[in-house]
């Protein structure tokens, strides 16, 4: 038989075994596994960590659709080794989490100016670039599979975002809005300090149990409304984009 590579998307969180499965025990740590089709499973915890790389949130982008982040490549370089070449050359081993080895180097022109440290930090760069194009080609194969079918043969919509997504823009400060809402400034975002003013002139500081004081507010041509609830159509569709 042959031997065949491959990766997907998934979600997933800590969670113990339910049942006896496997030689596994009911109590045993692990995770729960959600895949695209909604099917649900529990894998064994040094299994699962070995086989999946968990992604985390690049901040610095406009969505919160699957990205690479500094974080990510910086934890993914597990070992280094610096050596001195010569009298003016810098060479770099680095080792990734899954073994696999990069070797960079540097070089000044003048023996005199040499410093080791600044070559070994321009090694490091470089290296660390290569590491961004390798999770970025993994990360484009666990959304799209190997065969690029994950998109369905469509053109994805730039910014473009599910409610989850949106939810998530918002927490990070983002104004957000459905693709066909047309009014002049109409958009959510996540206002905080909610408070409100009493008859006698006071003013109550709202502190929920589960939420504290935030809410999602809508803006639009008449100014700030609270209270703001989805509806079905807002919390199923694919069309919720940043308001630049």
């Amino acid at each position: 038989m042959k031997q065949y590579i491959g990766t997907k998307m998934i979600e997933a969180e800590p969670c113990k075994a339910w049942k006896s499965t496997n030689g596994h025990r009911i109590g045993e740590d692990g995770y729960k596994v959600r895949y695209a089709d909604g099917y649900e499973s529990w894998s064994p915890k040094d299994v699962f960590e070995k086989a999946y790389l968990p992604l985390t949130v690049n901040d610095r982008l406009r969505t919160a659709a699957p990205s690479i982040s500094q974080e990510m490549v910086d934890d993914f370089i597990v070992a280094r080794e610096v050596t001195t070449m010569g009298d003016k050359c810098t060479v770099v081993h680095a080792v990734l989490r899954n073994g696999f080895e990069i070797v960079e180097s540097s070089a000044c022109v003048s023996a005199e100016n040499y410093d080791e440290k600044l070559g070994a930090d321009i090694c490091m760069k470089k290296i660390k670039d290569k590491v961004w194009f390798l999770l970025g080609f993994l990360l484009q194969t666990a959304v799209n599979g190997v065969d690029g079918s994950g998109n369905q043969g469509e053109t994805p919509v730039k910014n473009s975002m599910s409610f989850g997504q949106a939810i998530e823009a918002m927490r990070r400060g983002a104004k957000v809005r459905r693709r066909g809402w047309n009014g002049k400034n109409q958009h959510i975002e996540l206002a905080s300090a909610i408070s409100y003013v009493n008859p006698d002139g006071s003013v109550v500081n709202a502190e929920h149990d589960a939420i504290g004081n935030k809410a999602i507010a809508f803006c639009g041509t008449s100014g700030v409304q609270m209270g703001w609830l989805a509806s079905q159509a807002d919390m199923l569709a694919d069309d919720w984009e940043i308001v630049e």
